[in-house]
């Protein structure tokens, strides 16, 4: 079990900056948001010189990449943006291997409410969509996260994971946040995820430490990784960056998992 923190927290920042922010806070990581006009410079348009100084620097430093988050989603009941997401997704398992991380993220929200089999259809589309998505990823040894965003709660994620038969590169981001402010308890939640979480975001949560302690059952060898999108100075982000890794160290060494 491992911790990270996404580039929200510091989007003006170059990749070395945020190389020596990780290290003076006692991360293990970063994860780089792409497509969010952020500085780190891992984008799909990035001179593949970049990606390989970034890919040095975080080695030589002793990080990993955690996770390389995307917009990508299948939501959209249009084929054409199914198919151009899918198109794009493609790239970023490209760059993901480029810059040495087995993880991407992706959406599925917002997902229909309104009944007359609305919600099945967006289950059925979707699930379509991530098993030829997984063709490549398996090829890549890449694992595609589906995350818990929004109104896509971890119920919705187990239906997807079924549905497509639980491919070998469909994995789930597990944003316990989400799924608390959409109804679901921890525990619940856990029950729809279990055994597929390869990655975990997380933001000030009170019951991160349930969280950790379920995922620590099943051996969870990914990264919890820090999220959040503070309007605040730099100082102020620094403290906060700081606080969140002694809370979430506070909470792997109660659990003992040293």
């Amino acid at each position: 079990m491992k911790l990270s923190f996404m580039t929200f927290l510091y989007p003006q920042l170059e990749y070395k900056a945020l190389i020596e922010k990780a290290k003076k806070f006692n991360y293990h990581g970063i994860e780089f948001r792409a497509e969010a006009n952020h500085k780190h410079g891992v984008e799909l348009d990035s001179a593949p010189a970049i990606i390989k100084e970034v890919r040095q620097a975080m080695a030589d430093a002793g990080l990993e990449t955690s996770c390389l988050a995307t917009s990508v989603k299948f939501a959209n009941a249009d084929k054409s943006d199914r198919d151009s997401n899918l198109e794009r997704l493609n790239r970023f398992i490209d760059l993901a291997s480029a810059v040495d991380t087995s993880c991407i993220r992706f959406f599925a929200d917002p997902i229909p409410n309104s009944g007359r089999g609305k919600r099945a259809e967006s289950y059925a589309f979707q699930s379509e969509y991530i098993i030829k998505a997984c063709e490549k990823a398996t090829q890549m040894k890449i694992k595609l996260c589906l995350e818990t965003h929004s109104v896509f709660r971890a119920y919705d994620a187990g239906e997807l994971l079924f549905r497509t038969g639980y491919p070998s590169a469909f994995w789930i981001n597990w944003h316990l946040e989400h799924c608390l402010n959409h109804g679901e308890d921890v525990d619940e939640a856990y029950r729809h995820v279990k055994g597929r979480v390869k990655h975990a975001h997380f933001s000030m949560s009170p019951h991160i430490e349930r969280q950790m302690e379920l995922l620590a059952i099943e051996n969870f060898d990914g990264f919890f990784s820090l999220e959040m999108m503070p309007n605040e100075s730099e100082d102020g982000i620094d403290k906060i960056v700081a606080d969140q890794s002694k809370g979430w160290w506070e909470n792997f060494q109660k659990l003992g998992l040293e």
